[in-house]
């Protein structure tokens, strides 16, 4: 473990780093556009990300998603939600088994996250109905830059409240 001045210097280059990230995010999220809350006839309001992996939440307080959670694929460059006005608990989390389907997963977690923290990531909410999942949206938008992409995740995570399932191993 370092000690004095190289613990010292490890502390400035973290530090630089941390501010090179967050003027990249600010630089992002003054360029780019998004919409708040109306898509169509839709009023968006909250919505839910499922996790489906344990190495993408944290349980131990304080419980929240991780960044993985919220990367899109590098093909997509979008990320799969849930439009949750007016449903209850139940309703969310049987959603959430149907999209696990595909995957032969059930969701572990859940993050829960309002259109204005999709706003400030300058990111849209595109309806994408199936036809078992109607309230089925798109995050889309994302930049193609890996750093401004976990910046954007790192945003949505700050933003989000991780509601885990019963029985989930998150660490």
């Amino acid at each position: 473990m370092p000690v004095g001045l190289a613990r010292t210097a490890g502390f400035m280059g973290l530090n630089n780093w941390l501010k090179t990230v967050l003027n990249k995010l600010s630089a992002v999220l003054t360029r780019r556009s998004g919409e708040i809350g109306t898509v169509g006839r839709h009023h968006y309001s909250l919505l839910a990300r499922f996790i489906f992996q344990e190495s993408h939440c944290r349980k131990k307080a304080p419980a929240a998603p991780k960044p993985g959670a919220f990367l899109p694929g590098p093909s997509s460059l979008k990320i799969s939600a849930l439009w949750r006005d007016a449903l209850t608990e139940p309703e969310i989390w049987n959603a959430g088994d149907l999209v696990g389907r595909a995957r032969g997963k059930r969701p572990v977690a859940r993050a829960d996250f309002d259109v204005v923290a999709v706003a400030e990531a300058k990111l849209t909410v595109d309806p994408d109905p199936q036809p078992d999942l109607p309230r089925h949206v798109n995050l889309s938008g994302w930049p193609n830059a890996k750093d401004e992409q976990k910046a954007i995740a790192l945003l949505l995570c700050a933003r989000s409240v991780l509601l885990l399932r019963e029985n989930s191993d998150c660490i």
